[in-house]
């Protein structure tokens, strides 16, 4: 299956914003001119189009325009623009465009070499026979004419248009080496009459076809194997669900026809086809997907699932919330996607080369052959060279260089749990030296729990238990904050709840509730006053006053009796995290609305030295706007709201997965598992794909810079001359060294 293209569309009274697939595309050059034609249309905002991910973005004024007038556009400069308005359908026609371009592209690579191969020889080795040179232009013919029709459709389109793309320098190169050997053909006397050679360069052309047919038939295998991590994504969501009718009757149906307020049955075994609520049944659902833990999680009424997660041995009636388009799994799907097809900064500066750079070799190419002919006297020869500038320039090395190693980086990045929006983060990630952390949710789970407990003085086991028993029956019944995590603890300790016999609730205190004929409060540490001060051991209170640490107080009949200590607690691993990112030579910052005390706790466990406390959401703004006029490079990781802010702010904003969504929305990066250690890992994958962007624009660059020169006959001196056959090798070579180079990063540890 090609890789699927769904569009990602925003819309606001007077503009929208969508990206479409693109078909037709053969170079960068190319997609400049794409860009170029949607950029010139009335009400287009702007347009960004990006090659490897065959797509274009545009921004537009619908009173102005439409996809349909774009369409139109594109197809008049002899590309395709997919417009359909539905998602789905948008899907659907790409992959089966994807899939007629493939093989159409395998059949004519195919009948290219059937008759160039023996069209080589036949001219290598010299072998003549009657009419060979209309024979050699028959084969040529079908090579050019039915193999390589597309290059002379954009080809010479585009040069009218006064863009010319890599396909204007195959058609122009291959046609002035077909129309002068058919000359020759014609009129070998008349040529000789001329002082010019009556060489045939018929192999030359149909090889110059072939192998950037070839070429491009490997880039299109190599831009497919780029996209993996979408297609394992898409294939998360099953095409059909169990719609659970009124009457308890079920029938299996597309997931495209499913609405919000449907009822869907999840049996066992199988995906979660929509994002909605349990509203009956009990399972374990395996989420790992989402949050990167191997660990399955309890489902059951009124709990929410999400498409593309794993249903254990249970079966859940799933009430529809989200379907399609509208569920985290496309969510993740789009960001993917939309990272892939943005343009980090040093693609910017490929986009301007190439879009002189085609011109710019035509040139060299009639200057070639005027040098030769004029200076040398030798046409011929300046004619071969002449083609073979315009051939070994083709810039597809160049054009693939960034957004192929972007897309990899992306796709790898992805497979880790690591969502990347845009590439523009992947550069500035690696060129980051301070980084600023919240607490809550970031390095910490975000999760309270009990982590120490003290009881009075002189109360034995079965008392203990006793009280513990209510408070547990208590705790049940309260719905503040902590109270699920004073119940996951008496839960872990085997404690039984007791059954209240009457509670009452005590605003802001906590409760008061009366069981066996006594009397008992639960809440804060107000209730520590009471009995008297050999009631509790004094000291680990305090600390955990000193701390900033939550404390819940139990009290029987106004005397306390037991206080636990709740804390916030850190994420694991997260002193090692802090130590590989300071080890990077980072600097780290906690920045949190927390009070002073509790956040310098926590930053001395997680081995930060510098804390910024107290702060709202205005003030983490004016910190990061601070940092960066100092002229640092600022990542700020968070996860709630109160970030949002200072995540916008910041060069490189990172959000945690199970965090807001608006904290995800507006970070470039996110950490789908929710764990900063996979942070560390994020500057791993940015310095590798920015070494594989290097890589490739280096090479690709050496290459023309060296290719051009020998084209044109720089070594005609020591009997040394590129022919277009070779060249046209070279080029095809070049673009495939790029791509495979990028996909290292796959495989990259």
């Amino acid at each position: 299956m090609a890789d699927p293209q769904p569009m990602s569309k925003t819309k606001t009274a007077d503009i929208e914003r969508e990206s479409f697939p693109v078909t037709g595309m053969m170079c960068a050059v190319c997609a400049g001119t794409v860009q170029k034609t949607l950029s010139s249309l009335p009400g287009v905002e702007s347009a960004e189009v990006n090659f490897a991910t065959a797509s274009a973005t545009v921004t537009w004024h619908p009173s102005e325009t439409s996809p349909d007038m774009m369409r139109r556009a594109l197809d008049a400069a002899g590309y395709g623009l997919i417009a359909e308005s539905d998602e789905a359908r948008a899907v659907a026609a790409k992959e089966k465009a994807d899939a007629r371009e493939y093989a159409a592209m395998k059949r004519r690579v195919a009948a290219a070499w059937a008759l160039s191969v023996p069209l080589a020889a036949l001219c290598m080795m010299h072998v003549h026979f009657p009419a060979e040179g209309w024979i050699y232009m028959a084969m040529t013919l079908v090579v050019m004419a039915w193999c390589g029709a597309g290059f002379y459709r954009r080809g010479f389109r585009s040069l009218a248009a006064g863009a010319p793309t890599m396909d204007t320098l195959v058609a122009v190169s291959t046609s002035v080496s077909f129309l002068f050997s058919l000359v020759n053909t014609a009129f070998p006397s008349l040529m000789e009459s001329l002082g010019l050679s009556a060489d045939l360069y018929y192999e030359g052309a149909a090889m110059i076809v072939t192998f950037v047919l070839t070429g491009k038939l490997m880039e299109m295998r190599s831009r497919r194997n780029t996209g993996a991590a979408l297609k394992a994504l898409m294939g998360l969501q099953p095409a059909t669900a169990m719609v659970v009718a009124d009457d308890g009757s079920m029938s299996e149906t597309p997931v495209a026809d499913i609405r919000p307020g449907m009822s869907v049955a999840v049996r066992p075994g199988e995906r979660v086809p929509v994002d909605g609520t349990v509203s009956a049944g009990v399972s374990a659902v395996d989420e790992s997907m989402l949050t990167g833990e191997p660990q399955a999680v309890e489902k059951q009424a009124g709990d929410r699932v999400t498409a593309g997660t794993l249903n254990g041995n249970g079966t859940l009636t799933v009430a529809v919330t989200g379907v399609g388009a509208d569920t985290e799994l496309a969510r993740i799907v789009r960001s993917v996607r939309d990272a892939q097809g943005s343009k980090a900064p040093v693609q910017k500066l490929v986009d301007r080369i190439s879009a002189w750079f085609v011109p710019a070799v035509m040139a060299v190419s009639v200057l070639t052959f005027l040098v030769w002919w004029l200076a040398a006297g030798d046409a011929a020869t300046g004619l071969v060279c002449a083609v073979s500038v315009l051939v070994i320039a083709c810039p597809c090395a160049l054009g693939l260089a960034t957004p192929t190693a972007v897309m990899v980086g992306i796709g790898r990045g992805a497979r880790e749990g690591i969502l990347v929006k845009d590439a523009t983060a992947l550069e500035l990630l690696d060129r980051t030296d301070t980084v600023v952390l919240d607490k809550t949710g970031t390095i910490t789970s975000g999760h309270p729990r009990v982590t120490q407990s003290v009881w009075a003085e002189n109360i034995s086991d079965a008392v203990r238990e006793r009280l513990a028993a209510v408070a547990y029956g208590g705790e049940l019944k309260s719905t503040h904050p902590l109270a699920k995590a004073l119940c996951d603890w008496f839960e872990a300790h085997g404690v039984t709840p007791a059954t209240p016999d009457e509670f009452e609730y005590v605003p802001g205190k906590g409760m008061t509730l009366s069981c066996g004929g006594r009397r008992y409060e639960i809440g804060s540490a107000a209730l520590l006053g009471n009995g008297g001060d050999d009631a509790l051991p004094a000291r680990p209170v305090a600390d955990w006053t000193e701390a900033g640490d939550g404390i819940v107080a139990l009290a029987e009949d106004g005397r306390a009796v037991a206080a636990f200590r709740v804390a916030d607690t850190l994420q694991p691993g997260i002193p090692d995290t802090i130590k590989s990112i300071q080890a990077s030579g980072r600097e780290v910052i906690l920045l949190t609305g927390d009070r002073e005390a509790a956040a310098r706790h926590v930053a001395a466990q997680a081995g930060i030295s510098q804390v910024i406390a107290q702060t709202m959401p205005g003030d983490k703004f004016n910190v990061i706007k601070r940092l960066r006029g100092q002229g640092k490079t600022v990542a700020m990781a968070g996860d709630g709201i109160n970030d949002a802010e200072a995540l916008a702010e910041a060069d490189v904003s990172v959000a945690m997965g199970g965090g807001s969504d608006i904290a995800i929305e507006v970070a470039q990066l996110t950490l789908v598992s929710g764990h900063l250690s996979a942070l560390p890992e994020a500057f791993r994958l940015s310095r590798k794909t920015l070494t594989i962007i290097r890589e490739n624009l280096f090479w690709a660059f050496v290459y023309n810079v060296a290719g051009i020169p020998l084209a044109a006959g720089a070594l005609a001196w020591a009997g040394f001359t590129l022919t277009p056959m070779f060249a046209s090798a070279a080029m095809a070579l070049s673009s495939v060294c790029v791509v495979s180079n990028s996909l290292r990063i796959k495989t990259s540890k």
